[in-house]
């Protein structure tokens, strides 16, 4: 066999697990007969419930789009054959203000999808977006091209209630005059400056992205669900996700009127791909079908599509890279040049993010338990203090939807250099080692201006012990259980999420943190410390510069390590103090920290998929 009908081969037997063609013990093998010899290697049996069923999820299209990409999507969901694609929103370019005849250069475009739309094998639902509905004669048009009376629907299908929701409801027309201008001169050729147009495109999405939900909507969708108490799933669909928002404002309703059913949430508008869990349940905000690319070094930032399979237990959802499904031929389908892959960005489990001003800023999710679980994604991050931010790191942490940062420094340590949040994110200050009277790491700091005392203090393998015996505070300092209860209590709250939280390098006090947190939910003990020490991998490269000076001074090399570095050892004296008074994390948990049994339990259910 060639490399290429190897990879061909390979290629196949992916796909065919994300579409469901692989086998369980669930179903009789309906439709199957053979000679007694012909059977799978592995003994199970067909998927063929007939109350299975795959449809497909797309995003943008507009707001700067890339031309040929929805037609690649096109020729793959026409390859990948589901039952049929709901759209998130935002199909035409719109904003169309000012132009002349502005209903006939809306018409034209609505023209130029219909005959994409046309090229599709199956049936296709959207929602309202904001390029779709905004600036008259916008919705007019909308509602004429579709049929609709109104921007919200649903319906349901093999007893899944699908909520087709609008954040549009009533359009937005209120955009600040000079932004209105600003986009008008870009449409027009006018403004040229790409870091002009970047911030107008910014700004404009930040405004276009505030959610209506209009009060007789939340009353359609209450009769539409109390019509609906019994279907085994629902889901919902639009355009800019509330739950980013400070005040997702009648979206919130909408969420208490689900609370007592199995629901999954799909939005788009932001042209990143963004998973979180709230409330117990997945949200998911779509990257981009070919839309305009903001920021091309955002985490998420990818042209795809949702393939989602519906089974009795609920949605199994994979995400399908456009540039990574191939035809009969082994081709990408249409204009392969504009569709973006950036593999970088989708990183492993305990990566750096790659956010260059906080390089100890990692996701915690991603890692296996013991008991074959993988911890969430997109619910909690990690990382060192956050300050001497550029703007193009904060837009990147503003992507990232966090709610609360959880700051486990000191009074002098927060004080001295203060944090740099977006606008939307919460702070909270949990001092950990408020009941130590050395524990300002700014103390060490002042040694190094006199390399003698800090040769005698710290040498000879004196900081590090002094680094590992201090880790037994974070479990025993009255002030250490009583700030880390409540932060894995905060983490325990789902409208608390996604949370980030931090000390000044996000190695020890936030070490500990993350070790006890992921021991809980039950990854092993190895994973954990490996976990631990990636720290080193972020921090030693990001601290060079005070290597340098400390041995410019005359401090011995081993003290700076020890100081801005970890250490196995280190984290093995915690956990030794954990053991010795607790004997096991559950204990610490409920013992130590005052969390008992059930929300332990809870902790587990909220991040373990």
């Amino acid at each position: 066999m060639n490399i290429k009908s190897a990879t061909v081969s390979a290629f196949v037997c992916s796909v065919s697990l994300i579409l469901g063609w692989a086998v369980n013990t669930s179903h009789a093998q309906e439709g199957f007969s053979g000679d007694g010899e012909s059977k799978p290697y592995n003994h199970l049996q067909f998927k063929n419930d007939p109350n299975n069923f795959q449809f497909a999820v797309i995003s943008d299209h507009s707001g700067g789009q890339r031309p040929g990409v929805f037609l690649a999507a096109v020729d793959i969901l026409n390859l990948l054959q589901p039952e049929f694609v709901m759209s998130v929103g935002d199909f035409i370019e719109g904003y169309v203000e000012g132009e002349d005849d502005n209903e006939a250069v809306l018409k034209s475009q609505w023209s130029e999808i219909d005959e994409q739309i046309g090229a599709l094998d199956m049936p296709l639902f959207f929602v309202q977006g904001n390029h779709d509905v905004n600036f008259d004669p916008s919705e007019k048009v909308w509602f004429d091209r579709v049929g609709a009376s109104r921007g919200y629907s649903h319906f349901v299908y093999k007893d899944v209630l699908f909520l087709m929701m609008s954040t549009e409801d009533p359009p937005k027309q209120d955009v600040d005059a000079e932004l209105k201008e600003q986009y008008l001169a870009i449409k027009s050729g006018e403004l040229t400056n790409t870091e002009q147009i970047m911030k107008v495109i910014i700004d404009l999405e930040h405004w276009a992205g505030e959610t209506n939900i209009s009060d007789a909507q939340v009353d359609y969708f209450k009769e539409a669900l109390a019509a609906n108490p019994n279907v085994r799933w629902t889901i919902g669909f639009l355009h800019s996700p509330p739950w980013a928002q400070s005040e997702p404002g009648n979206f919130a309703k909408i969420e208490e009127m689900l609370a007592d059913r199995p629901y999954t949430m799909f939005a788009g508008h932001t042209h990143t791909y963004n998973y979180t869990r709230r409330n117990g349940r997945d949200y998911i905000t779509m990257g981009m079908t070919g839309a305009g690319v903001q920021q091309t070094e955002s985490v998420g930032n990818m042209d795809h599509v949702a393939w989602v399979t519906m089974t009795g237990e609920g949605p199994i959802i994979s995400q399908i890279l456009l540039n990574g499904v191939l035809d009969k031929r082994g081709a990408v389908a249409t204009l392969q040049d504009n569709l973006l892959f950036r593999p970088r960005q989708i990183t492993q489990a305990g990566q750096s993010l790659g956010i260059k001003s906080v390089p100890n800023m990692r996701d915690l999710g991603g890692y296996r338990t013991e008991d074959g679980s993988t911890v969430a994604s997109g619910l909690v991050y990690r990382s060192n203090q956050l300050h001497h931010i550029n703007a193009g790191d904060m837009k990147k942490i503003a992507d990232l939807n966090i709610k609360y940062v959880y700051d486990l420094r000191t009074h002098n340590e927060m004080t001295s250099v203060p944090e740099e949040l977006p606008p939307t994110v919460n702070h909270m200050w949990l001092d950990v080692l408020a009941d130590s009277p050395q524990s300002d790491p700014a103390m060490l700091g002042k040694l190094f201006e006199d390399p003698k005392a800090a040769n005698e203090t710290l040498g000879g393998g004196k900081a590090a012990a002094a680094f590992a015996e201090s880790y037994r505070d974070f479990v025993s300092l009255p002030s250490a259980q009583s700030e880390y209860r409540k932060l894995f209590l905060s983490l325990a709250n789902p409208n608390m999420l996604p949370g980030l939280f931090h000390c000044t390098t996000g190695k020890d006090r936030t070490g500990w943190a993350a070790a006890a947190l992921l021991s809980l939910l039950g990854v092993p003990k190895e994973t954990v410390f490996e976990d631990y020490l990636r720290s080193n991998d972020n921090i030693i490269p990001f601290y060079r510069e005070t290597f340098e000076t400390a041995a410019a001074a005359g401090v011995e090399e081993e003290i700076p390590m020890a100081i801005l570095g970890v250490r196995t050892e280190y984290l093995e004296t915690a956990f030794d103090e954990m053991e010795k008074q607790y004997g096991t994390i559950e204990n610490y948990f409920s013992e130590g920290l005052g969390i008992d049994a059930d929300q332990q339990q809870a902790l587990r259910k909220l991040y373990r998929q």
